[in-house]
């Protein structure tokens, strides 16, 4: 599982490199027959140009320093 402080790079941009910053659960929106389907964890990155994005948690890999 990815916490806060580890170092990542999304999937489809491995050169992106970052680390997390902080983890959030966002409600999905998606409705399911049995009701309600669970939260989305969200990942925000800030990238070592400085720039911060969100990803899901299915997006990003841990980095191996």
């Amino acid at each position: 599982m990815l916490r806060v402080g580890d170092r990542v790079f999304p999937i489809m941009n491995m050169g992106a490199t970052g680390t997390i910053v902080d983890v959030k659960l966002v409600e999905s929106g998606a409705w399911m027959i049995g009701g309600a389907s669970s939260k989305i964890r969200k990942l925000i990155v800030k990238h070592d140009d400085n720039q911060i994005l969100e990803y899901t948690s299915n997006d990003l890999m841990r980095l191996d320093d």
